[in-house]
């Protein structure tokens, strides 16, 4: 049994979840941070304050972040892009203010999107930084913030930075419409140089809970990814979604496509497909496999070959 008290944001979530069932299932103390209670499983071991970061109740936070060992800041608003400010910097913000001058660790998850890919073809955890989008500028700025108060107050904090993250429960809609290509007996022609960066969500946790235990790992950020073709990645879902392709989508023409749909849409160019399709950096996670005892499982055809059963 475990006797430490932990926090958690964004139970609900991909990554929220197996944390929570983690932490639950060892016997913790668990206290829980969220906007909507109904989505958490309860347990006669878990406290559940129910928190909107848009417009945070400041007392419930503090009675929340009270006695923790440890926070895990898993929460984050990934669609909409009206709250994404405030439930992800202003929120990050509050909750990080709460735990100066405390021994709480705050783990926080960011993403590999704060740097600047056009720079260089390896990133590495020193690396330029530079966003694409919203969502990845506030990740960028709660990352900031927290070095500030590293620098200028008390806070034990560790930064996950994964990159996109392989779940049966991903929002992320981009496997799903390869599958639905190929359902059509269309495949796609890209070229071996495009490279994704993703990681599996079992690793993400893995990392995480490792992170929380190694103190030399304590103000510091990590990468985690795999890096594959992303040709190798969309020809593995063809043999496992249709017997026969039919039709092979020039690159040019799909990106060509891209950006129609935004027109038609009447929405901006949506710059992280764009760089989706575009990206020949791999990630390094050279640091975060120096400091704990991880093996990334790099084995996605198991998970693609189970995704695309469900889908079925």
């Amino acid at each position: 049994m475990i006797k430490y008290k932990v926090g958690i944001t964004g139970a609900s979530g991909i990554l929220g979840k197996k944390v929570y069932n983690y932490f639950v299932s060892k016997g913790a103390d668990v206290s829980v941070l969220t906007r909507d209670s109904k989505k958490i499983n309860n347990h006669k071991r878990v406290k559940i304050f129910e928190v909107d970061l848009q417009a945070p109740d400041i007392n419930k936070i503090k009675n929340f972040v009270n006695g923790l060992d440890y926070l895990f800041h898993l929460a984050s608003e990934l669609k909409d892009e009206s709250k994404m400010v405030i439930t992800n910097y202003e929120g990050t913000k509050i909750l990080a203010d709460q735990l100066l001058g405390k021994k709480t660790l705050f783990i926080y998850t960011s993403s590999i999107g704060v740097f600047d890919y056009s720079k260089s073809r390896i990133i590495k955890e020193g690396g330029a930084k530079k966003q694409i989008n919203l969502y990845e500028k506030t990740k960028f700025l709660s990352e900031e913030y927290l070095f500030k108060l590293k620098n200028e107050n008390d806070l034990n904090f560790v930064i996950l930075r994964p990159s996109i993250i392989l779940d049966f429960e991903m929002k992320s809609k981009i496997i799903d419409n390869f599958i639905n290509l190929n359902y059509l007996n269309i495949g796609l022609k890209i070229p071996k140089s495009i490279v994704l960066n993703f990681i599996l969500s079992k690793d993400v946790v893995d990392a995480l809970l490792k992170l929380s235990q190694q103190k030399k790992a304590i103000g510091k950020a990590f990468n985690l990814s795999s890096n594959i073709s992303l040709n190798s990645f969309t020809l593995e879902i063809e043999k496992l979604s249709c017997k026969k392709i039919y039709y092979r989508l020039p690159f040019k023409l799909l990106l060509i496509l891209i950006k129609l749909k935004y027109f038609f849409a009447a929405r901006k160019n949506d710059n992280s497909l764009k760089s989706f399709f575009s990206n020949v950096s791999i990630v390094s996670s050279e640091k975060i496999q120096n400091s704990i005892n991880i093996k990334i499982d790099e084995n996605y055809f198991e998970f693609l070959k189970l995704y695309i059963e469900q889908k079925k």
